[in-house]
């Protein structure tokens, strides 16, 4: 079970129970939070690459709309033409290629990494780790020795591991959230066109996730989530 809770005391993540069985602290229930860990490789997660496509493809689809506009606007469809004759698409197709191949060998240089999701009665989070000598891909993911050491400091530290990023998503700045139980990944949206994080889900421990991700979101009604919308829909048509 994925349940846990936070000893102040010890600050230690225990499992559920009125005191800690580590120091003997008293647990509260501001403490509880649902806690579970994946190891997954960069390069085979389909949301890994889009947290690099989102950034990359909107810069080329500019440049084709400006080059475009700019044609258009100086010498009509003839120049529009004689742009496309010029081997302009295959330069916009060679970055697009240039893209792809540089996001690969990011997410090759960046290997596997240990991700530790918390949910919390606040927020979701999400903490990065990797092994200590893991110092290449550590800097394939744009993180320096010095922002990883300002983390050591952090309550969340998991002995044998570097932790190199943490994100935090609070339960009210979330626009929506979308639950997609066959790939077991969660999306959440913040704002509502952006998708601010994924969290890869265990299948054993799908059904506490979504019963506790659905509480939180349960008194917000213009968060409703997309699987909740469809229920509505199949009860309004039957």
């Amino acid at each position: 079970m994925p349940y846990a809770n936070y000893c102040r005391k010890c600050k230690t993540e225990t499992p559920p129970g009125e005191s800690c069985p580590y120091c003997g602290g008293k647990l509260t229930k501001t403490g509880q939070r649902l806690s579970f860990g994946v190891t997954r490789t960069p390069l085979t997660d389909w949301f890994c690459w889009n947290e690099y496509l989102r950034l990359g493809l909107p810069v080329i689809v500019t440049i084709f709309l400006i080059s475009v506009i700019t044609e258009l606007i100086s010498g009509g469809i003839p120049a529009l033409s004689r742009l496309f004759a010029g081997g302009f698409t295959l330069s916009i197709l060679m970055m697009v290629a240039g893209l792809l191949l540089l996001i690969f060998l990011l997410l090759f240089l960046q290997g596997p990494e240990k991700v530790h999701y918390i949910l919390t009665k606040d927020c979701v989070r999400a903490l990065t780790y990797l092994e200590p000598e893991a110092v290449l891909p550590m800097y394939a993911r744009f993180v320096t020795t010095q922002q990883a050491q300002a983390l050591e400091t952090t309550d969340d530290v998991l002995p044998g591991y570097r932790l190199i990023r943490q994100a935090e998503l609070p339960w009210n700045s979330l626009s929506r959230v979308r639950l997609w139980r066959e790939g077991g990944v969660m999306l959440f949206y913040r704002p509502g066109w952006w998708q601010a994080l994924s969290v890869n889900v265990p299948m054993e421990e799908w059904e506490e996730a979504e019963a506790f991700v659905r509480s939180k979101l349960k008194r917000q009604k213009a968060k409703v989530l997309p699987e909740e919308r469809k229920k509505k829909r199949r009860k309004k048509a039957s």
